[in-house]
């Protein structure tokens, strides 16, 4: 699966130095497109409504019906009568029929697209979250590293009395603190990886990457609007479902026209068989206007959702596009060198005595609230771009 470019904030290199895995979210969402147990269910369904309509479109079984008739004080059989019929459509019914079901393949082919688009989807945001954990993680590890080395560094000052029992505390509480936030981000990545694994068919799946895929940037929002809209997975749905609300209207409109019934009829009066044919016909008149009603209903209720699907992704793709400049705007002014920068300058100014403990942490974890910031709104428009993207899935 292509992935595209995008200029978005400033690359998180000092927090994303651990090995990344070799799966791309490509790889992954093709292995969720094909094990999803929804996408296989929607398949066959699919398959069936065609067949029943192809089915509702074959000639029927004829019919045979034979009758012995008997007489008192005769013998035997004195009259019989078999009769085998065939109920036919008028001709241009099953053209109809076969237009429909080639629309009704249409729409649930519409439909199982638009699925897979939206599982697709699901996934793909799945991943960006654990991505998003995977660079907390990153920088909680370097955080916890650190706090241990002054810890330890603390201990040994208490015991040449060169720091007090206030800052060795203070520097405990961050350690504890720390793994706290460890094991949420742990836990919340674990809940994730179980999303993604019910989406994957059951089969578990590792998300190892450390770094945000990149997308095209919107430079033209009319262009990219248009084009969106014309390939919106909603929308041709939609679209399918109105086609074929149509043939179907168009069909009820000719049920006025007859069935016609053939056949062949043999007569037998003491032994002597007459041989002749049936021809009938049968006319819906009481029946058919109601059909016609229910299927011009069933016509304006599709053009109804076409209008909206139009509206809701039009609405959808403005909204997101909006919040994707706003955040753009915040990243752009988020420094992320200077802040890994300044951590190193108070740790350095914490281990040559110039500050206390006290005064570096509460430094240090105003930068790290940053940072953290930084990577969770990195990670939002990383999402929305994703959503603006998701009918290329």
């Amino acid at each position: 699966m292509k992935r595209y470019l995008i200029a978005i904030s400033a690359m998180l290199a000092t927090l994303t130095a651990a090995a990344t895995g070799t799966d791309s979210i490509g790889d992954i969402l093709r292995q969720i497109a094909a094990n999803n147990l929804t996408l296989k269910a929607q398949a066959h369904e699919s398959e069936a409504d065609v067949l029943d309509i192809k089915a509702d479109n074959a000639l029927g079984g004829p019919s045979v019906e034979y009758s012995p008739f008997f007489k008192k004080g005769y013998s035997g059989v004195v009259e019989s009568e078999l009769v085998v019929s065939q109920e036919i459509k008028f001709p241009t019914k099953y053209k109809d029929c076969s237009r429909l079901a080639g629309m009704q393949r249409n729409a649930g082919q519409q439909q199982l697209l638009k699925q897979r688009r939206d599982i697709l989807l699901e996934a793909e945001l799945i991943c960006l979250d654990i991505i998003r954990l995977n660079q907390t993680l990153s920088m909680l590890n370097q955080r916890l590293t650190g706090s241990e080395q002054l810890r330890s560094m603390y201990e040994q000052r208490m015991e040449v009395g060169d720091a007090n029992i206030l800052e060795l505390n203070k520097v405990k509480l961050d350690v504890m603190e720390v793994k706290a936030l460890v094991t949420e981000a742990r836990n919340e990545r674990i809940l994730l990886l179980q999303q993604l694994q019910q989406l994957n068919g059951g089969q578990a799946i590792e998300v190892n990457m450390t770094t945000m895929p990149e997308f095209a940037a919107i430079t033209d929002y009319k262009s990219f609007e248009a084009l969106a809209l014309a390939n919106d997975a909603d929308i041709k749905t939609a679209e399918a479902s109105l086609k074929t609300a149509e043939m179907d209207m168009k069909i009820q409109k000719s049920e006025w026209l007859p069935n016609l019934t053939v056949g062949y009829r043999r007569n037998t009066e003491e032994g002597e068989p007459v041989n002749g044919m049936i021809v009938g016909m049968s006319f819906p008149l009481y029946s058919n206007s109601k059909k016609i009603k229910a299927a011009r209903e069933r016509k304006q209720s599709a053009e109804i959702q076409v209008m909206q699907s139009r509206q809701e992704a039009e609405a959808s793709i403005r909204s997101r596009y909006q919040q994707l400049k706003g955040l753009q705007q915040v990243l752009d002014h988020s420094d992320v060198k200077m802040m890994n920068e300044s951590i190193a300058l108070f740790a350095k100014a914490l281990k040559q005595g110039e500050i206390t403990a006290l005064v570096y942490y509460e430094e240090i974890n105003n930068i790290y609230q940053k940072l953290q910031r930084h990577i969770d709104l990195h990670c939002q428009s990383t999402k929305l771009l994703a959503e603006l993207h998701k009918n290329e899935l």
